[in-house]
């Protein structure tokens, strides 16, 4: 029998090795590691290295001294994600069909990341912002994907980003346990939009927080170099820092970016240092572009890559030549969001070209202020040939965002971005005619942003006005379209608020928030069979969408469907779904069934994640008045008057508890005079003076 078993044993094992996947070679003795840092809407000319006076960048002046400093350095596209796709992949967005925010790396595409785990190396990434979470793609070969956001957008919701500090502190601690050779990625997003630096910074750029966020960043930077060197992992790695776009700033009318192809948003910073490898104070002059950046550092470290659009930089570092190329560089930002005509440009020697509903033509290191273009330019007509070579988005790639859309796992990120100002989508074609130009249409972007200030702050007429003549202007613009319902609801406005959300689904059919929020309209306007069939719709897109889930609960529950309101919200909570409104529901519909016990935990549940939401407490106040719990229920309900002490129904409760359960008239007496007070005019009016007048009588007062 023990050899029998040997035998089986034997087999066994051997099915399992011949099953187990193949181990990445080790890498050879001595390779170095990779440090890649990106800087978020960093624009190359507030550094000092690239000669901006007065900034505070010690630590990436440094780098550039002891290492090169590419000056003409240009992003593909001015957006976060496809940007980031590009340097970690060597290709450009047209090509990873990846063109702005919210969409998602195709499975499969090889990395920096993937290349260098396959040989060996441990590899981590620590993001900043919910633009690079790890849904979007780009977390494949790492074997670290920190993307824990904590700092909520001032307007509130859920956390969006991190500051450069605690992701420095993320990479270190998650550097100390391991060996080299790694790659490490670590991305700032410090200076995009709001800016917000700490003190020091705060109060030394009172006048430029965005400088200020600049010089927070290079700070962290500098910790983090210190933290690597202190550790023993600096001595043989190449730095890498690269800037994924710029920031308008106001210039041609852009505040922020993601609109323009114009230098500010383009131009960004590329440094790159390894002693002993690269020449200290090197400076290249050629225009190079974020696609040569991850091919440049697999040739620098001796890897074999992908083919890829870009190409390696090594020979200009090594002192030599390139042949000269045209640089491609396009936006979409504005015909995905706003349903304005997308950009195309290309960069070759002198010119830059941008085709745009009126062309552009720029002989860019003058200046970007004086359009140069003539139909019949040989610079124009070498640029079309030229653009021929990149695809443009098609109807095709329009369907594969919708599908992208349409994903429920993408939902919440969705969100997300939206309120960063980021994808809302639109079912017009990138090529039909007689789409807004966005030099045209440039200032709505800032009129969106005043006109959410107007609303967010309770002067929601003005608001209303200010969205109203962006639609006369702008039909297709679905964030005015949202914003202008919300602002409709806010004030009660149901039947305008519906006549907006229905235009929105009409023009962004795949997003979840739009059928919510007009299944809310139809629901105060008492049209629940509508209103559940866009709750339903809203689900259909995103099955774990809280608020939906809520609202349809409770749409239930008013029409007496108390079977399918329960199925609704156990199907939700058991598939993990937590949300305050959820659980009040729930207590809803178990206290209805006379189940207190589980109303107590579906209250409670409420109360923990929304310790604000009075209704909870009362409701718990309830149901320990029902078992007889009369200390109790005054205490839940007291609770609720801390929260809401002018309801009159919680104090004319308290009164009749202290009254009728704990026989103390003088302690009623004052809950009822606060009760009458809240409400003087009010239905119970006339009972309250009938009860305050005969405690007072009883008392002889």
């Amino acid at each position: 029998m023990r050899n029998v078993l040997g035998v089986l044993l034997l087999a066994f094992g051997t099915a399992l090795w011949a099953g187990a996947p193949a181990q990445p070679p080790a890498p050879a003795r001595g390779a170095p590691s990779l440090l890649l840092v990106t800087l978020d809407t960093t624009r190359a000319d507030h550094l000092g290295c690239y000669g901006a006076k007065g900034a505070q960048t010690p630590v990436l002046d440094g780098l550039a001294s002891r290492g090169a400093r590419f000056d003409e350095a240009h992003a593909h596209v001015p957006l976060t994600l496809p940007s980031h796709a590009s340097l970690l992949t060597g290709d450009l967005p047209c090509t990873l069909n990846l063109r702005v925010n919210g969409m998602k790396l195709r499975e499969g595409t090889e990395t920096l990341a993937t290349v260098l785990k396959s040989r060996g190396y441990w590899t981590g990434a620590f993001v900043s912002a919910v633009v690079l979470e790890r849904g979007r793609g780009l977390s494949g070969g790492f074997d670290v994907y920190d993307d824990h956001m904590t700092l909520p957008p001032r307007t509130g919701g859920p956390p969006e980003e991190r500051r450069a500090e605690e992701t420095t502190q993320a990479a270190l601690s998650a550097a100390s346990k391991v060996r080299a050779p790694f790659f490490m990625w670590v991305h700032y997003y410090d200076p995009h939009y709001e800016y917000r630096p700490p003190e020091p910074y705060a109060a030394r750029f009172a006048k430029d927080p965005y400088s200020g966020e600049i010089a927070y960043m290079d700070a962290s930077l500098g910790r983090l170099l210190d933290g690597l060197k202190a550790q023993g992992k600096m001595s043989n790695t190449l730095v890498v820092v690269a800037g994924d776009h710029g920031e308008g700033l106001g210039e041609h009318g852009e505040k922020q970016h993601g609109v323009f192809l114009y230098e500010y948003a383009m131009r960004v910073p590329l440094i790159m240092d390894w002693p002993g490898h690269i020449g200290p104070g090197t400076v290249i002059p050629q225009t190079v572009g974020l696609s040569d950046v991850a091919p440049t550092a697999l040739n620098l470290m001796g890897v074999p890559g992908p083919r890829t659009d870009g190409r390696s930089l090594e020979p200009l570092l090594a002192g030599g030549t390139l042949a000269a190329a045209p640089l491609y560089m396009e936006s979409y930002h504005g015909f995905f969001t706003y349903g304005w005509a997308p950009l195309r440009g290309l960069m070759d020697g002198p010119w830059k070209f941008i085709q745009a509903p009126r062309p552009e033509l720029y002989a860019w290191r003058s200046g970007e202020d004086k359009n140069e273009y003539r139909s019949d330019g040989p610079q124009v007509s070498a640029a079309l040939k030229a653009l021929q070579r990149f695809p443009a988005a098609d109807q095709g790639e329009q369907k594969e965002m919708e599908r992208f859309l349409k994903d429920p796992s993408n939902q919440e990120t969705l969100r997300q971005l939206m309120s960063l100002g980021y994808i809302s989508g639109s079912d017009s074609r990138p090529d039909q005619p007689g789409l807004l130009d966005p030099k045209d249409a440039i200032g709505i972007e800032e009129e969106l942003r005043q006109a959410s200030e107007l609303t967010s702050t309770g002067q929601t007429e003005q608001g209303a006005r200010l969205l109203l003549a962006i639609l006369k202007k702008n039909p297709q613009n679905v964030p005015a379209l949202s914003m202008l319902g919300m602002a409709y609801a806010s004030a009660g406005k149901y039947e305008q608020a519906r006549v907006c959300f229905q235009e929105e689904v009409k023009l962004k059919p795949q997003m979840d928030t739009g059928h919510l929020n007009l299944g809310t309209a139809y629901k105060n306007l008492g049209n629940p069979a509508l209103a559940e069939k866009e709750y339903r719709a809203a689900l259909a897109l995103n099955p774990r969408m809280p608020e939906a889930l809520a609202g349809l609960a409770q749409l239930l529950v008013n029409q007496k469907r108390i079977g399918d309101a329960r199925a609704v919200l156990a199907s939700a909570t058991a598939g993990g779904v937590e949300s305050a409104d959820l659980y009040f529901e729930q207590g809803i519909v178990e206290a209805s069934l006379g189940n207190n016990e589980a109303a107590r935990f579906s209250f409670s549940k409420c109360l923990s994640l929304d310790p604000r939401r009075h209704e909870a407490a009362a409701n718990l106040g309830r149901i320990a008045y029902q078992q007889g719990k009369v200390d109790e229920a005054i205490q839940y309900y007291e609770r609720a008057l801390r929260l809401a002490p002018r309801n009159m129904a919680y104090l004319a409760t308290v009164g009749s508890l202290y009254l009728n359960g704990k026989n103390d008239s003088s302690k009623a007496l004052q809950y009822f005079e606060r009760a009458l007070a809240a409400d003087p005019y009010g239905p119970e009016a006339g009972n309250l003076k009938d009860m305050i007048r005969g405690l007072q009588a009883s008392s002889g007062s």
